[in-house]
């Protein structure tokens, strides 16, 4: 078990460089231009004020920080199961999620346009379309750079 606290490991940095320069600001871009539909229609856009929006993203970065010191600590404990079980969850948790809003997540428009059935247009046909395959495959390339970051550090040892 490494004697260094893992907030100060090569690894964490690397995932909080992704977190900070991928993740966050692939959220924020959605919630910018496509925030209802980011919302899942719960909440209009409109009225949540920027300071909340503002917690909202850094609660996001801190639910990594917390999911990446969780599984390094479960890991140094030789509790590899344990953290392949909680992301198996958190993946299933995450598809179905997509199967019970699929149609919310189908139709893209503003909060009022979802709620009064008008002008929505389809997923496949309007602009989010080209920015969910633009920042997915940044997003994905950038997911296979922190992993091969953190498979280079750990073979190292």
């Amino acid at each position: 078990m490494s004697p260094r606290p893992v907030a100060l490991t090569r690894s964490f940095l690397a995932y909080l460089s992704y977190a900070v320069l991928v993740i966050v600001p692939a959220s924020v871009y959605f919630y910018l231009f496509h925030g209802d539909w980011f919302l899942l229609y719960a909440v209009d856009v409109q009225r949540i004020p920027s300071a909340v929006a503002l917690v909202g993203f850094m609660g996001q970065g801190a639910l990594g920080v917390l999911g990446f010191v969780l599984g390094a600590v479960l890991v140094r404990n030789q509790r590899e199961l344990i953290v392949g079980i909680l992301l198996g969850v958190a993946v299933v948790a995450a598809g179905v999620l997509v199967v019970l809003y699929a149609d919310r997540l189908g139709q893209v428009g503003s909060y009022a346009q979802y709620h009064g059935q008008f002008g929505l247009e389809s997923y496949a046909s309007g602009p989010l379309l080209t920015g969910a395959l633009g920042l997915g495959g940044i997003v994905l390339v950038g997911l296979a750079v922190l992993l091969a970051r953190l498979w280079t550090a750990g073979r190292a040892r």
